[in-house]
Formats: C-alpha cells, structure tokens, sequence
C-alpha cells in the first residue's frame, strides 16, 4: 500500500521557500552596509546556510570571495591596492574567517593590527561565501593570493595564511589545489612561510556528522519529516565539514547524505612551517570533557588532524601543534593566548 501524504505535511519545495522568504526580510542589507555588526552577522548566517542556492540563483545577498578594507571590497590591481594599503610592507598576513562569520571576526582580538605593531606583518582580511564546497573556495583563494602577490604595492617577500575553523581548510585547500608549475601561481606559494589553523576541523566536525544522521532518521518517519528537508537544506559548505573536505574529488559524484564520505590523503604543502591551534572547553589537556567535546565545535583529534579516522597526510607534527585549555571555538579568534601562540611562532626564525 502506497504510503498517503497527509495535507499537513509540506513539501520539500514550500519548506525551502518559506526559509527563503525569511532569509530575504532578515539580510536584505546593502553591501555597502554589512560591515556594520547586525547586517554583518545576518548576512553571514544566510550565507553559512543558504549560499549555495543564493550563488546559483545570482543573489546579491551572496558574498563573493575578496579582500576586504572597512567592510568594502578592495579592487585586486596595482591601483586598488596601493589605495587600500598606502602603507603596504612586504611581509603580508592573510586573515580567513571561519563558517557563520565575516572578516569583523577579528575584530575583537585586534589580531590583525597587533600583528602589524608586533611583527611588521600587513593584515589583509579576506571575506568568502561560507555555504559553497571549501574546494570552490580554495580555488577562489588561490586567484585571491595570485593577484594579491602580482599586484601588491611593494614586492612580497612573506606570506602568512591564518585560517579560523572552516577558513583553515580553505587555506590548505589552496595550497592543495596551487599548481606550483603554473605561471603566476608559484608567484604566492614560494612566498608562504606559515600556516596556522585555529580550531579547523581537518578530519571533520562531530556536529554535522550528527546533523547528518538525524535528518536520516527523521526521513525515515513520517511525522518528522519536514525536519528531515528543513535539515537537508543545509548548504554544501557545512555538509563538506562532515568529513574536512577540501579537494573535489572528495565529493564529487557522491551522494551528499552519504556518512561514509570520501577521503583523500593531502599531505601538508612541503616547504612550509604549519602550526594547529586547538581550543579545549576543559581546564585539562587529558580531562575527558577536552576529548570529548574540544573547543565545543571541534575535537583536540580533529583540529590536530591526527587519529583514528583520519588519513596519514593532513597531520601536524607534536611540537606544531598548541593546545589551549579552556578557549571555546569562537575565542580561537580574540583570546589572548592564542595571539601569545600565534606571535610566538611568527616570530621565530624562519629557515631560507
């Protein structure tokens, strides 16, 4: 017996319209404007979540991949550049946001500027579409740092990539994705001292392998099933950190609520100095509470990309990677100690 649809129970297609409807009252905001902390935070929530539909359909509301002065997007030619960083040094840190944020992350922790006062290091902020595949934006970085490096005022002599949660993928998906024999790309690689990633979550985040679980079984039964779709609905970007994806092939062809998932063995980019920072809710490194729940998003394991489930070559070595108990996922990008980390490793000597 076919199984009948009560008249109650929407569709897939009214469930997303009426998310629509209320992503458009909400972040209806000038880009102009979304610098300011509420359009901001509106704006970087539709996008987390709903990205990959607004990018298909052309949405203004759909953030492009830049690089980010006060909130304005900075035009990647000499000109453009110059006005933006009239004080431009040759040593250069890039700043990456993590999902459901902007590049007014930062903000708080000052990381950016304290860099510069600290290490002479110039902060460029970059802002992305968090809800697209992290593979999209790694290529979209990729261009970033080419017309960053070809363009920039004065010759870059270093590169700094820092990457806060999913924004620490998008920078290894980058590097994964650079063809150092092409020309003008080897350009921004070669110049790359160090990467850092705060809380990334490089074998994959609990969370959305939870949420991934439970619209399974809400799918199974009929009276949840609209939460099963408002569930699915969820862009590609959060469904990649199931697993940390940051190569295509690692999605391409598979079914997107597929837990198995596929994995691809990217070593770290040789060549480079890279540094994990994993954040702990606990006091205790080895407190089962640290273990069990990490910096509340992601676990000591998988932002060190070491264990169990994780393949051999995205894994930090012991003394690159700093644990820092009692820092939540958020504070990875305003505590004071994880400036202290990032300062300290910046600051040493880097090998010619």
């Amino acid at each position: 017996m076919t199984e009948h649809q009560g008249p109650s129970e929407p569709t897939e297609t009214a469930v997303e319209a009426t998310l629509m409807r209320g992503v458009r009252r909400v972040a209806g905001v000038a880009d102009d404007l979304v610098h300011h902390p509420v359009p901001s935070s509106a704006r970087a929530f539709v996008n987390a979540f709903f990205g990959d539909r607004l990018d298909t359909s052309g949405s203004a509301l759909s953030h492009a991949m830049g690089v980010r002065v006060r909130g304005r997007v900075v035009d990647l030619t000499q000109d453009g550049l110059a006005q933006a960083y009239p004080d431009a040094g040759g040593t250069v840190v890039v700043l990456v946001h993590g999902l459901l944020l902007t590049e007014t992350a930062w903000d708080a922790g000052r990381f950016g500027e304290r860099l510069k006062d600290d290490l002479g290091l110039t902060p460029v902020f970059v802002r992305y579409n968090t809800g697209l595949r992290i593979s999209r934006n790694g290529h979209e970085l990729e261009r970033i740092l080419s017309a960053l490096v070809a363009h920039w005022p004065v010759p870059v002599t270093r590169l700094v990539l820092i990457g806060h949660s999913m924004g620490g993928l998008v920078v290894h998906s980058a590097l994964a994705q650079a063809d150092v024999e092409a020309t003008g790309v080897q350009d921004w690689v070669s110049r790359v001292s160090d990467t850092v990633t705060l809380g990334a979550p490089h074998l994959g985040a609990s969370l959305e392998r939870g949420v991934n679980q439970a619209a399974r079984a809400a799918g199974a039964l009929r009276h949840v099933r609209p939460l099963a779709r408002a569930l699915g609905i969820r862009s590609v970007g959060i469904q990649d950190l199931r697993h940390g994806n940051i190569l295509d092939e690692e999605w391409d062809g598979l079914d997107p609520t597929d837990h198995r998932g596929r994995r691809v063995d990217v070593p770290l980019h040789p060549g480079i100095r890279h540094l994990a920072v994993a954040g702990l809710l606990g006091k205790k490194i080895d407190g089962r509470v640290a273990q069990l729940f990490g910096d509340g998003m992601v676990t000591p394991a998988s932002a060190r990309g070491s264990g169990r489930r994780g393949p051999q070559g995205r894994r930090f070595a012991r003394e690159d990677v700093v644990v820092l108990p009692g820092v939540s996922h958020v504070a990875l990008v305003h505590h004071e100690s994880v400036y202290a980390a990032l300062r300290d490793r910046l600051d040493a000597t880097v090998d010619s």
